[in-house]
């Protein structure tokens, strides 16, 4: 179990470098960030000057070398703007997004599990039907549409519940509903699978034919058994719940690392965007090896692979 642990480190080791050049290399094909941070009466010396001063005429593969350096340290730099380092910046914008996606995950297994399972108990039927086309809807609907769909009906006509901001958890459902709806979908679709192809073993019609009652053989063998699918499903859904949360955030002005991230894109600025990155993916690198870990425990022939 330690080599597979220790093999899993290393490759989410590798990605999270690799998640930094992707970022990095996008970032600096965008353009020069000094149009942006200088007055407009610059003479073409002072450009250069301030550009000799903040690095930037230097190769990309030098920038980069110095970046992965500092990083390595904990030093992701500081903002061109607000000239505050990254990192905390990045930091106290974290906990609002991972409230939010928390709350999403949530909200998909409470829905999509035993949506799921009866789908998968009543195949065929409306239940099975009505489940499964739900689940479509879930995952075809675009976030940012339901989203304002739901500030509309829920927000400014009837007034339930807030629109904007973070507070109680009231300020939670709106966002929270929108981010969910694509999991939800797409959990129970996998659910339904994943079950039928259990509940069609051998041990479970020895099961039945034992007389044990239904509730026994359907949570506690065949939903045990339809487990593995849908813990590395879990694990990497909430990666994109973390990253869906962006647009989810833009639109419900949620203070999460999403509006971080877009109002230092429209104003290039770099360290805050390749910091939330690699937050962004160290979080989900971490969770997946976690599942991948969990996964090795609940079937040990994966460790041997």
């Amino acid at each position: 179990m330690a080599s597979f642990v220790a093999r899993r480190l290393l490759d989410s080791l590798m990605v999270l470098v690799g998640v930094s050049f992707i970022a990095f290399a996008i970032l600096f094909l965008s353009g020069d960030p000094t149009y942006l941070m200088i007055p407009e009466n610059y003479t073409r010396d002072q450009i250069a000057e301030f550009r000799h001063q903040m690095g930037f005429d230097r190769p990309w593969y030098v920038q980069y070398g110095d970046f992965l350096g500092h990083a390595a340290h904990g030093d992701f730099g500081v903002s061109l703007r607000s000239q505050i380092p990254a990192l905390p910046l990045v930091l106290e914008r974290m906990p609002a997004t991972l409230e939010l996606a928390v709350t999403a995950m949530v909200l998909s297994l409470v829905v999509s599990l035993p949506l799921g399972v009866q789908a998968a108990t009543h195949r065929g039927t409306l239940i099975d039907t009505s489940s499964m086309v739900g689940g479509l809807l879930g995952q075809s609907t675009p976030g940012f549409w339901l989203g304002l769909i739901l500030i509309l009906v829920f927000g400014v006509e009837l007034r339930w519940l807030p629109v904007s901001g973070r507070g109680g958890l009231t300020h939670l459902v709106l966002p929270g509903f929108t981010l969910a709806m694509y999991s939800m979908g797409r959990t129970a679709r996998v659910v339904r699978a994943s079950m039928l192809d259990a509940l069609g073993n051998d041990f479970i019609r020895t099961a039945r034919a034992k007389g044990m009652p239904n509730r026994i053989v359907v949570y506690r063998h065949a939903l045990r058994n339809a487990l593995l699918p849908i813990v590395t499903l879990v694990g990497l859904d909430f990666g994109v719940l973390l990253g869906g949360a962006i647009i989810t955030e833009t639109v419900f002005a949620w203070p999460g690392v999403g509006r971080l991230v877009v109002n230092a894109i429209y104003e290039k600025d770099f360290p805050i965007v390749e910091t939330a990155v690699i937050v962004i993916a160290t979080v989900f690198v971490l969770l997946n090896l976690c599942v991948d870990v969990a996964y090795g425990y609940l079937d040990p022939r994966v460790r041997y692979e």
